[in-house]
């Protein structure tokens, strides 16, 4: 009887048209579902270029959450996820100074409100010996925007630059938590080591300011 009924349903296109459509509405809520997880809770995200470096490299894949900024602030020394003015491309980057703060760069060294900031844990110099080899005059953090630079100070494009400047909140996509490939170089990425930590930089024959 069994088999019987279910050659019957074989045979009866209005159930194979709602079986079909049964699975295509299971398929919708699925994906749906997938790209909702990836737009407003986490995803993975690839790093490109060496702004970031030692930190993160060239090529690794980092594990991006977007729901604790929804709850609190990005902190200082947070690597978030965010977005410039005009850029098509996310970028990667550290939080260096928080609202109402003033940061500026002098001898080679980052200062938040006249306090030098503490940074060996993430930048030695570079490959040249050299310390940051541009100053910059002091800039107020507005409200509800951080200051952000890249680890790799004398490779990145950041905060520093007057067309870029400070990066309000609503622009910082996420936060990063960790590397996740390759699958050898899984890591915290403020509590792991990286696998290039205390090797100089070595930048490309030709670098270009705006990289």
């Amino acid at each position: 009887m069994v088999a019987a009924g279910e050659e019957l349903h074989k045979r009866d296109e209005a159930f194979k048209r709602a079986s079909n459509l049964d699975f295509l509405m299971w398929l919708a809520v699925f994906v749906a579902l997938a790209l909702a997880i990836r737009l407003f809770v986490f995803e993975p995200v690839q790093v490109v270029g060496d702004s970031m470096y030692p930190s993160l490299l060239d090529g690794e894949r980092m594990f991006v959450e977007k729901v604790s900024y929804l709850i609190e602030p990005p902190e200082r020394g947070d690597v978030i996820i965010c977005r410039y003015p005009a850029y098509a491309e996310n970028c990667v980057k550290r939080v260096i100074g928080l609202p109402g703060e003033t940061v500026s760069v002098s001898g080679g060294i980052v200062y938040v409100n006249g306090e030098p900031l503490e940074e060996s844990a993430y930048w030695q110099g570079d490959s040249f010996g050299r310390d940051i080899r541009v100053d910059m005059e002091p800039v107020t953090v507005p409200e509800k925007s951080v200051f952000v630079m890249g680890d790799n100070r004398n490779f990145s494009t950041d905060s520093r630059e007057a067309s870029i400047g400070p990066i309000p909140y609503a622009q910082v996509i996420g936060k990063v938590h960790s590397v996740i490939f390759p699958l050898g170089e899984v890591r915290s990425v403020y509590t792991g080591v990286s696998p290039m930590a205390g090797v100089p930089y070595e930048p490309p024959a030709l670098f270009y300011w705006g990289q």
